[in-house]
């Protein structure tokens, strides 16, 4: 159970957020009074609005809601191409525009992943990967309003993605207006399919404001196949289980 519970809150916490400090003593956070009440709104709007819609979109079939995800997944493969492109990893770059133009043209717009059968396998970057690699600090850590955390290097990456995301000009109307923001698809489908993961941790956790900085960083700075591999959160869990068994 703990280990189910450990590889969904981390694929979670990347969709919504993907720094090498782990330790909270060691982030900078100047502005935490105001970021703890930000997080307690948030917190909020999770409980009263995005729970809610997240367990009416969890009751779609299973197809359905697999093939929004892909679709989702999918709009971000320009993303990965462009900064693999800005970071000099020509051979992730190559991989990622493939999987684009495979599952866009014979994939149903990405709704089936082909690319994943044909051993074309997803890795995901983005512009705040590219900052650090081009040598920019982190900056202070933030929570923003329906957002959540973000580092001030991440929060100007997040403003670069966005623009690189197709699905943010294909769901517009005739008056350039957004019909609905990918950003809300994202995270209903990231709640919906963690229910159980995020309702245990804020139930669980002494602090849920600083359990979260710290996942948050953990995941930033972290390689996709550590965390698949599960080495960089066992302390934190450990740590957790230590608490709750002192008290």
């Amino acid at each position: 159970m703990i280990k189910f519970f450990k590889i969904n809150l981390i694929f979670f916490l990347i969709v919504i957020a993907s720094p090498a400090s782990f330790s909270n003593s060691d982030i900078s956070d100047p502005y935490e009074k105001s970021n703890r009440s930000i997080h307690e709104f948030n917190d909020k709007v999770d409980v009263y609005l995005l729970r809610p819609v997240s367990v009416g979109y969890s009751l779609l079939p299973n197809p359905i809601e697999d093939g929004i995800s892909n679709i989702l997944q999918n709009s971000g493969e320009p993303i990965n191409f462009t900064n693999y492109i800005l970071q000099g990893e020509i051979k992730n770059a190559l991989s990622s525009l493939m999987r684009f133009i495979i599952n866009s043209s014979f994939g149903l717009l990405g709704a089936i992943d082909l690319a994943d059968k044909l051993n074309l396998k997803k890795n995901d970057t983005d512009f705040d990967k590219t900052l650090e690699k081009w040598g920019a600090s982190e900056g202070n850590y933030l929570v923003l309003p329906f957002i959540g955390p973000r580092s001030s290097r991440h929060l100007a990456g997040s403003i670069i993605d966005i623009a690189l995301n197709p699905l943010n000009y294909f769901l517009r109307d005739e008056d350039n207006t957004i019909k609905i923001s990918p950003t809300i698809l994202y995270a209903v489908s990231a709640r919906s399919g963690n229910m159980e993961t995020i309702d245990n941790l804020r139930e669980t956790s002494i602090d849920y404001y600083s359990s979260l900085k710290s996942i948050y960083y953990q995941s930033r700075s972290s390689d996709i196949d550590e965390i698949l591999d599960e080495k960089i959160f066992d302390d934190f869990f450990e740590s957790i289980e230590e608490e709750n068994n002192n008290d």
